[in-house]
């Protein structure tokens, strides 16, 4: 039987169960509410940890910083940063120590006040190279950088300044350089996989023997910067990128070793390139006696608003030069000597000048001496000159540019290197310079001048038989000084480039139906370019800008990178207020060097090529009293191009003989007429041998001085 008694324990109503559970949850809820709230504390309570520590290492970094800063502040003032014997192994020491304890955004904050203060990157590379060999007083090497940002507060506007420090040696993984001008930097043996360079500028930046896979160079500049022995697999570069920089044994974003030449493509001897025969502003392309020694087409300046074009038109044989001196007349009793004295006369360089009104004794070699000048009337104040024959008779004929009285003349050769009288063009607008050039593709030479005054260029066609046509004008920048005409763009017709003194900039005028030219399109130069010139700079097959900049001391160089089209300008110190710049290769090795006559400073410098477009720091020699023009030609046939300079207020020509290896000998000095300021060389009496010809400005003449 049922026990009934056992069955109402067991029988419960809906009450008593929820009665039941409720008595169970309560506590099981409570005991959930407080695990939650206990983790919750526990969360805030590491969040507030967190936060202290962060707070904890910034003041701790703020310390850091601040403590190394001071110990800087009293090297210095206990001299222990000064230029002397090993003074700087406390600062080296102080750097190191600190620099394992700092995060990465202290590092890079350090970094810029170390180039601040000089302590790093000391050198002078506000040409994109370096000018000078400093040591760095805080070493950089074998230090850790990776994930460091370095960055221009304002982006574009103005670079983070890290020109010339040496990172040689660091490691610098997944770094990220923004807006940074890094030109002139060593990373030489350094780690850089995966580094980014974002709107930078890397000009004649050295990797030798860096880890670059993975790296991205984004829209960075890599104009003459030389990378060797190092590996760049997976790296981002762009083909104009590779063409700006050098390569040698390395591999390539694609797995293939480079070849160990720069990357563009081989020049041709500058005698040979025949595209420039056409540009050139002095050379008479009928005549076979004369070929291009460089592809400049250089209009040389003068006087204080004044500029004229420049021959760089050349014989191209004859024996051997040596020796110069410094002289001051150019008269001369045997063929080996130049002054009014006798004494024997030798090849080498080895020079005696002395210092009474009639005698001075002068080494030369045989073959670059001239005879005394011989004046032609032209405008007033001539301010350029350029040769070339214009009446297709095979002989070089004279055009000046007359500033003082809005013309152009042209005196036509009768043959033995004399000229007829002057027939005079009006141009009008102070014109400074003149070139000379088929623009309208008729095989005959046409006249091209800069108007200051109008801020306009003037074309004069050619009529045939030396005559030319009434002129037409194109608009340009403010106050234009000097003018090139070449094709710049490879459509075989004359192009047209124009420097705007008070503008900073360069105006290119494209040919673009034979003799219509388009409207100008600007470029950003140095202060006040005087001079410019067009020559294929980094063996591209394209001819590139260059401009000397007066008020800055420099040279700048604008790579043309097609159509027409060039890059932002990269820049290098020359002398004081260069007025003239011209391009030839000096050193025999098949690249266009630069030479510029600085009137500030009485000097000419000389940068060589050292590929793709980059130039060494200069080489100054000393001529005559502010030189104002500067063609550079073989005038002694040595097959070797010589400097020659017109110098304004010594009223004189100076000759450098070329050794060559892309050195000269000291100057040769020849008496001329009153102020010139502006010079070229030309056979003009076909008797192979290289010619002088020099406006003077004061005496609104031109001097012819023949070639010995």
């Amino acid at each position: 039987m049922v026990d009934f008694n056992k069955r109402v324990f067991w029988h419960f109503t809906f009450k008593d169960l929820l009665t039941i559970l409720c008595s169970a949850a309560i506590p099981i809820a409570l005991a959930i509410y407080t695990a939650i709230g206990s983790q919750q504390q526990k969360q805030e309570a590491e969040r507030t940890r967190q936060f202290d520590l962060e707070q904890a290492e910034k003041l701790r970094q703020r310390t850091l910083y601040d403590e190394f800063i001071n110990n800087i502040f009293k090297l210095d003032n206990y001299g222990y940063l000064k230029e002397r014997k090993n003074p700087w192994a406390f600062a080296n020491a102080y750097y190191r120590a600190a620099h394992r304890q700092w995060d990465t955004i202290r590092k890079a904050d350090v970094l810029q006040f170390l180039k601040e203060k000089q302590l790093i990157g000391r050198n002078n590379c506000t040409s994109g190279c370096r000018t000078t060999e400093l040591d760095d007083i805080i070493r950089l090497n074998e230090l850790n950088f990776d994930n460091v940002h370095l960055a221009s507060e304002t982006g574009g506007l103005n670079k983070l300044n890290l020109q010339c420090v040496s990172f040689d040696q660091v490691s610098m993984s997944n770094a990220t350089f923004s807006f940074a001008s890094l030109n002139g930097v060593s990373f030489d043996g350094g780690r850089f996989d995966n580094v980014k360079f974002d709107g930078s500028s890397l000009a004649c930046a050295s990797f030798n023997g860096v880890n670059l896979s993975g790296a991205d160079f984004g829209n960075s500049n890599l104009t003459g910067a030389h990378f060797s022995n190092s590996d760049m697999t997976g790296a981002k570069i762009t083909e104009d990128q590779i063409n700006q920089a050098s390569f040698d044994n390395v591999i390539m974003p694609n797995g293939k070793n480079s070849e160990t030449t720069p990357s563009t493509t081989t020049k041709k001897p500058i005698a040979e390139t025949t595209t420039i025969l056409k540009t050139e502003m002095s050379t008479t392309t009928t005549s076979p006696s004369l070929s291009s020694s460089t592809t400049l087409s250089t209009t040389i300046p003068s006087t204080t608003s004044i500029s004229a074009s420049s021959s760089t038109s050349s014989p191209t044989t004859t024996p051997s030069t040596s020796t110069t001196t410094t002289t001051a007349t150019a008269t001369s009793t045997s063929t080996t000597t130049v002054t009014t004295t006798t004494t024997t006369s030798t090849s080498s360089s080895s020079t005696k000048t002395s210092i009474t009104s009639s005698t001075t004794t002068t080494s030369i070699a045989w073959g670059s001496s001239f005879l005394n000048q011989t004046m032609y009337s032209v405008g007033s104040n001539p301010s350029g000159v350029a040769v070339a024959d214009v009446n297709n008779d095979t002989k070089p004929d004279i055009v000046t540019a007359d500033s003082g009285s809005d013309t152009v003349s042209v005196l036509l050769n009768t043959g033995n290197g004399t000229f007829s009288p002057e027939t005079n063009y009006l141009v009008e607008g102070r014109p400074q310079t003149v070139a000379i050039t088929d623009v309208n593709t008729d095989n005959k030479p046409d006249i091209v001048n800069a108007n200051s005054g109008l801020n306009t260029v003037s074309v004069l066609l050619n009529a045939g038989n030396g005559t030319f046509s009434s002129k037409t004008r194109y608009a340009v920048g403010a106050n234009p000084r000097s003018l090139a005409v070449a094709d710049v763009n490879n459509d075989n017709k004359s192009d047209i480039i124009v420097t705007n003194y008070n503008e900073f900039t360069v105006s290119v005028l494209l040919n673009i139906d034979t003799d219509i030219f388009s409207p100008q399109v600007t470029y950003l130069v140095g202060v006040y370019p005087v001079l410019v010139g067009v020559a294929d700079v980094n063996s591209d097959n394209k001819l590139d800008i260059l401009t000397a900049n007066g008020g800055s001391n420099t040279i700048s160089v604008l790579l043309n990178i097609g159509n027409g089209n060039f890059t932002p300008q990269t820049t290098y110190v020359v002398g004081t207020y260069p007025y003239s710049v011209a391009a030839a290769d000096v050193n025999n090795d098949n690249k266009p060097d630069i030479v510029t006559a600085n009137r500030g400073s009485n000097t000419i410098s000389v940068l060589l090529n050292r590929g793709n477009g980059a130039f060494s720091n200069q080489t100054t020699y000393a001529v005559g009293k502010k030189p104002c023009s500067i063609a550079v030609a073989d005038v002694d046939r040595d097959n070797k191009p010589d400097i020659v300079t017109a110098n304004r207020d010594s009223n004189t020509i100076n000759i450098l003989l070329n050794r060559g290896n892309g050195t000269f000998f000291n100057q040769t000095t020849y008496a001329v007429g009153s102020q010139p300021v502006a010079v070229a060389v030309a056979d003009v009496n076909n008797d192979n041998k290289s010619d002088i010809i020099v406006t003077n400005f004061d005496g609104s003449t031109v001097s012819v001085l023949l070639h010995r």
